[in-house]
């Protein structure tokens, strides 16, 4: 296993010349990535950046430090009602899709499947560069409970007979219109299948059990940890820096047509994350497991890196500096300093 990166210093991507255009800016991911690409300006001038926003004041509202940085430009606009990409695009990441669903799966297909052929559209009219899709290692489908490791040759599929596979399905289908596109017009699409990543911008809410976990720890009562189910599904989580960085090899250095896997090779269990968020951040805490002991079967997530390491990035295996950067707590100060 790869150790994490130094990502302060000498992996800042140059990205000086470069027009990149960013829908998803205002979500998780999208904020690590401007956190990251704030660095590779810093490191290397001249990156500009366009991010596709439905309103631009209340991004700059939420978070103005962002907003305010001067390599970045908001355009309001949305994927249905797509505005002319910015005259200069050289590059274009596609992160915007919501990962939960809320107006119903045949909207939620809509939404992924339709906004990635509109953008693929614009991007081929204003003759871009790249084109980065920021797709999911659920395309997959479950992970075989022999397989260590999902590679990016494996193919397996999410099962069509059950709704909750529609996420899959709609970013499957996604993956499918990168391809064409590469083929038939000449785009140069690459896709990278997101795995789970921590970072400070993550949601503290029940859908993620790692920024869940983070909030309980570090909470103003006495709650406990609480763990959802039996705590015995298998997952790994890359730091949202290293993912970023990750994020943007592909894009200036990944093939033409290929996939990668984003994310860490290193596996836990949700239990044994719910105890190392206790021990890292709130050792009196108690972490207490609420779902029943399963069937014995194991639910598994977790990527093989290989292909995106050997185009330099790595796969994030130290947890407790993953832990710090959600909680956004140094290490001089815990357990229970956070600068958020």
């Amino acid at each position: 296993m790869t150790q994490a990166s130094d990502w302060r210093g000498p992996h800042a991507h140059d990205l000086g010349g470069r027009h990149v255009f960013l829908t998803g800016g205002t979500g998780a991911v999208g904020r690590t990535l401007l956190d990251y690409l704030d660095r590779c300006d810093a490191a290397h001038a001249g990156l500009r950046v366009t991010v596709l926003t439905r309103d631009a004041k209340a991004f700059a509202d939420r978070h103005p430090a962002q907003a305010q940085r001067p390599w970045l430009d908001l355009v309001e606009g949305n994927l249905s009602a797509l505005p002319p990409l910015p005259v200069g695009t050289t590059d274009v990441i596609h992160a915007a899709a919501d990962t939960h669903l809320g107006t119903g799966h045949a909207a939620w297909i809509d939404q992924i499947v339709g906004g990635t052929r509109i953008l693929l559209d614009a991007a081929v009219q204003a003759r871009a560069g790249r084109f980065l899709l920021v797709s999911s290692g659920a395309v997959y489908g479950p992970q075989p409970a022999s397989m260590a490791t999902l590679n990016e040759d494996y193919g397996g599929a999410p099962d069509p007979l059950l709704a909750g596979s529609t996420y899959g399905q709609a970013k499957r289908v996604a993956e499918q219109l990168c391809t064409i596109a590469c083929h038939e017009q000449g785009l140069a699409t690459v896709i990278a299948r997101l795995f789970a990543f921590g970072s400070v911008h993550m949601p503290r809410d029940d859908r993620y059990a790692l920024g869940s976990f983070v909030r309980d720890a570090l909470a103003d009562d006495d709650r406990p940890i609480e763990v959802a189910g039996d705590g015995l599904a298998i997952r790994s989580y890359l730091g949202g820096n290293d993912m970023a960085h990750a994020l943007v090899t592909a894009l200036t250095a990944g093939k033409p047509g290929g996939a990668y896997n984003i994310g860490s090779d290193d596996p836990v269990t949700i239990r044994a994350l719910a105890e190392r968020i206790r021990d890292r951040l709130s050792p009196q805490r108690d972490v207490v497991v609420r779902g029943a002991a399963g069937n014995g079967q194991r639910s598994r997530y977790v990527p093989d890196v290989d292909r995106i390491v050997a185009l330099g990035a790595v796969s994030q295996t130290d947890l407790n500096s993953v832990i710090d950067e959600v909680a956004g707590v140094t290490t001089t100060c815990l357990p229970r300093c956070v600068d958020l």
